[in-house]
């Protein structure tokens, strides 16, 4: 993005009233938080396993959240959480706890960087594959930002479901650019209950209450 262009979309954030998000992308610029995309080949990582990473954090995600009365009991996994752009949004909410899941080594470290130097502590990081991530009885958000291929998405979310058969609890699913809708619904337990569009990516909230 060339230096006008950075120019105007800040002062298009100060004329919308979003002083937070511009002073966020002030600290973004001046202390070189690095929240660029990444493409499997820079990661040497499989295309059966995983999908390239995008920031999805910032004021998109922020409208939504906004939306779901988040409480300080409410805790949140991100699967495929790559350089910790969609954490670093959680982390201005009241989780009890925030955990991001990254297959990338070299993601999760930049991601830790990140954080230290925005000096956000409430978010842990686990390296690892997503599908095999199974402790997930202390969370009721999950969010994905189409993060791999249905194969993965699918175990995933039979990975829920199998926590909120063993511990009953009302969870949500947030799902950024939800191109395997298929396999969070095909388990029962989740029904679509929002949809946004105010991004040209759809966004879909899904919940196991949907009528509480």
């Amino acid at each position: 993005m060339v230096f006008s262009d950075t120019i105007t979309n800040a002062l298009a954030l100060l004329f919308k009233g979003e002083w937070r998000e511009f002073i966020f992308r002030l600290r973004v610029r001046l202390q070189k938080i690095d929240l660029y995309n990444s493409c499997l080949d820079e990661l040497n990582l499989p295309e059966e396993n995983c999908h390239e990473y995008a920031n999805s954090g910032g004021l998109n995600l922020e409208k939504v959240l906004r939306t779901l009365e988040i409480k300080p009991q409410d805790c949140i996994v991100d699967f495929g959480s790559g350089k910790g752009g969609a954490l670093i949004t959680f982390s201005r909410f009241p989780f009890a706890k925030i955990t991001g899941v990254e297959i990338a080594p070299e993601l999760a470290a930049i991601a830790r960087s990140n954080f230290d130097k925005l000096k956000i502590e409430n978010v842990d990081l686990t390296v690892g594959d997503a599908a095999l991530f199974t402790e997930l009885d202390d969370y009721n958000y999950f969010y994905f930002f189409s993060p791999f291929p249905f194969s993965v998405m699918r175990t995933v979310v039979k990975n829920i479901n199998a926590s909120l058969a063993k511990r009953p609890r009302k969870a949500i699913i947030l799902y950024f650019n939800p191109e395997y809708h298929d396999a969070v619904v095909a388990e029962p337990s989740f029904v679509k209950i929002r949809d946004f569009d105010h991004h040209e990516l759809s966004f879909y909230v899904y919940s196991n209450y949907p009528d509480h």
